[in-house]
């Protein structure tokens, strides 16, 4: 987001504070969050997991799953889908991580609120509320934005996902090696 500011590729418009707004949509927020979550990784990345599908199989297969799950979202190009896909690649490593669903839930809860509700962006190319915390002004819909989809249509988010699941891999591999 504030890179996106930098580089002019959007705009605070407003700030409007509503307690009740903020709060309903942090419920609504965990509800779609724990719903996707117990399917993608409880059940679709668990069971390969304990069916002994290798990590990484497994993880991309139940990335691409997560992506389709979200197919018929509003304004899906490639860009959008892709990093649909790299959040199940984030969310799923973070649960191959911990083995628990609370850290992708968490995860993936506080991502959809702060990007819809605080920061004002689209969630997955959909609006919930138009009584977010900050007003945004896109100049002009770009990868840097991610145009009319919300942040997640831009190729920051992209580089974002990727950084993430890098760094909980590099954490899963470095407690392998601990125990070893």
């Amino acid at each position: 987001f504030g890179l996106s500011l930098l580089l002019g590729a959007v705009e605070v418009a407003g700030v409007l504070f509503s307690p009740i707004s903020l709060l309903s949509s942090l419920l609504l927020y965990f509800l779609v969050a724990v719903t996707e979550e117990v399917i993608g990784r409880g059940f679709i990345l668990g069971r390969m997991l304990d069916g002994g599908v290798n990590k990484f199989v497994a993880l991309l297969i139940s990335a691409v799953l997560f992506s389709l799950m979200h197919l018929f979202n509003p304004a899906l190009p490639f860009v959008p889908f892709l990093n649909i896909m790299l959040a199940g690649c984030f969310l799923g490593a973070s649960y191959i991580y911990t083995r628990n669903l609370c850290f992708p839930i968490a995860l993936h809860w506080f991502w959809n609120w702060i990007q819809g509700s605080v920061l004002g962006y689209k969630v997955s190319g959909n609006e919930f509320s138009n009584e977010n915390l900050l007003i945004l002004h896109f100049p002009e819909e770009n990868l840097i934005n991610g145009g009319t989809f919300g942040f997640e249509g831009s190729i920051l988010c992209s580089l974002l996902l990727v950084l993430g699941t890098v760094i909980i891999l590099r954490h899963y591999y470095k407690g392998l090696e601990i125990k070893d």
